[in-house]
């Protein structure tokens, strides 16, 4: 995708509560980044990609922080790259989501659910078979993996879908939607879709990443493009209240550094919020600042300027932000074992993604785990590799 390609705009209002831009606060601006999900077929077509401004702000009426800088979606769906069911960390969760909503709903032997961003149907084909399952996603990754197991609709999820299928005779008893609700450019029409097809006592469950959790351990690696929006128990509560949802119960995961699982009923009226108080990020600017005087930054710099070689392990939106906020590091590769980004490059700055088993028959003196979150696993799946291991965040 080069940057002639590439269609962004500037966003005009909140995209949870539809607030206009005078009742934001810009909180964050990182240096221009290439899209985080984007890796290219060529070292000639990655140094060609594009780099855009990349801004936070915050609501001030419904607390969600999101990216001003709005690239259309079929942009980001054209070439996903993504594929759940490649990242073992991943399949364990939605084994155990699947256990959990079976038990939850075992009562109903004609359960009909809908999920809104199911991907390769890593959630969708562990639930029972007895149920109706329906998937929404309009990702290359879905069309491909679409099994029998459960309908797929090749469409982004909007309102005006959600009217059709209502119109159409279709509800659901459940929708479900885990970790697409950072890539909806106007989620309060999403939301609003959502009331058109949930049956009356049916119940909406999201997982999103957690806000507060990033903000803990300053994670400003996961800040980019395709993470429109970064959500909040608070921002959940409102922006959902706002059209007459109820949030019954919230459970906090370790995944991806910090998961909000969130469980909402239909209310008979909507909530009324009042002023919000916004949150302190003035860490986060700091860590992101000072990026270059972390152990990792320093160690790997001190590695380059020695003649030694850097690697790195984990080719997810992290690696793209980290390697492009330091573009003075010259990695030798990214190593990755999913089949969808191995023999491709990282945008801009042109590192080269391998099969994992490079880090043995390649090994480098370093090697940077920017899937930082999969540290453990990762070290534990590579037991020969020779050289110092490195965290992007967390403990070296």
């Amino acid at each position: 995708m080069t940057g002639q390609q590439l269609a962004w705009s500037t966003l005009e209002r909140c995209r949870g509560c539809h607030a206009p831009r005078s009742e934001w606060r810009e909180v964050l601006a990182l240096a221009p980044m290439p899209l985080a999900g984007q890796f290219c077929v060529s070292q000639e077509e990655a140094r060609g990609a594009r780099a855009l401004p990349l801004t936070w702000v915050q609501c001030g009426r419904c607390a969600l922080v999101q990216v001003v800088e709005d690239v259309d979606d079929e942009m980001l769906y054209l070439r996903y790259n993504y594929s759940s069911s490649t990242v073992g960390g991943l399949v364990r969760h939605f084994e155990r989501f699947a256990a959990v909503l079976a038990e939850r709903f075992a009562w109903k032997d004609d359960l009909r659910v809908l999920e809104i961003g199911c991907n390769d149907g890593v959630l969708l084909r562990r639930l029972p078979m007895r149920w109706k399952k329906v998937g929404v996603d309009p990702s290359d990754v879905a069309a491909q993996a679409k099994g029998p197991e459960y309908e797929l609709i090749s469409v982004p999820f909007s309102s005006r879908l959600a009217r059709e299928l209502a119109n159409s005779g279709m509800k659901f008893d459940l929708v479900t939607a885990s970790n697409c609700l950072a890539h909806i450019s106007d989620l309060r029409d999403v939301f609003e879709g959502i009331i058109a097809l949930l049956a009356a006592r049916g119940e909406l469950v999201v997982e999103v990443h957690d806000l507060d959790a990033l903000m803990h351990l300053n994670q400003w690696d996961t800040i980019y493009h395709e993470h429109k929006a970064e959500w909040s128990e608070r921002s959940l509560a409102r922006c959902l209240g706002s059209l007459g949802f109820g949030l019954r119960q919230v459970e906090r995961l370790p995944l991806h550094g910090g998961l909000i699982r969130a469980w909402f009923t239909r209310e008979t009226e909507a909530l009324d919020f009042g002023p919000v108080e916004l949150e302190d990020f003035r860490p986060l600017c700091t860590a992101y600042e000072r990026r270059r005087e972390t152990k990792a930054y320093r160690a790997l710099a001190q590695a380059v300027a020695a003649g030694q070689t850097i690697g790195a392990y984990g080719a997810s939106g992290r690696a793209n932000v980290w390697l492009n906020q330091h573009p003075e590091l010259k990695f030798e590769y990214v190593a990755d074992d999913s089949p969808l980004r191995a023999d491709h490059f990282l945008p801009v700055i042109g590192t080269p993604v391998v099969p994992g088993e490079r880090l043995q028959s390649a090994a480098t003196d370093l090697c940077l785990i920017t899937a930082w979150n999969y540290a453990r696993e990762i070290r534990a799946n590579n037991p020969g590799y020779p050289g110092r291991w490195l965290t992007a965040f967390g403990e070296d």
